[in-house]
């Protein structure tokens, strides 16, 4: 591509991907070659966090005044990510284990008295990233299948409780 940076979004997800280089850039290398690029995503008032992999510390979800370290479970400042459901940490270091994983992965903010995200692009609802009612999905399944809510992370984790409790009912 022409583009030195792709911005892609969807609901109150976006993927920012600096794309002169091959490889994800790490924290360090991003606020090495470019000091302002992260405190200006994240002081943004539509922003919740950001996350982004650090060399010397791993994944890192960052808001205006915290970070959540996500490998070491270590908080610095105040939890960026409060309020954004209970295995946000789970979805995150799954996201960010992705091959194609972007540089730097934005979510917008979450106002937890609206209960409402900021979505990037205009909808009437919001989907992708995390916050609101999209925190909280459900699957409806019969009583007889054997499914325990640890495994439900990703949209792979769904198919796999899907294709399971389908051969049983074959067998």
């Amino acid at each position: 591509t022409d583009s030195d940076v792709i911005v892609l979004a969807s609901g109150n997800l976006a993927m920012i991907y600096l794309t002169q280089w091959s490889h994800r850039l790490t924290y360090e290398e991003m606020t090495s070659m470019f000091p302002d690029l992260i405190p200006g995503i994240v002081n943004n008032p539509l922003i919740g966090f950001i996350v982004v992999k650090s060399s010397e510390n791993g994944d890192l979800a960052i808001g205006k005044n915290g970070t959540y370290y996500l490998d070491s479970g270590k908080i610095d400042g105040e939890n960026p990510l409060e309020g954004f459901g209970d295995n946000i940490v789970r979805h995150l270091k799954r996201t960010s284990s992705f091959k194609h994983t972007p540089d730097i992965l934005v979510n917008s903010f979450y106002d937890k008295d609206a209960d409402e995200v900021c979505a990037f692009e205009e909808l009437v609802g919001s989907h992708g990233g995390a916050g609101g009612d999209q925190s909280n999905p459900f699957i409806l399944y019969p009583s007889s299948w054997n499914v325990s809510d640890d495994d439900i992370i990703g949209a792979e984790s769904i198919y796999k409780l899907l294709k399971e409790n389908l051969a049983e009912l074959k067998s």
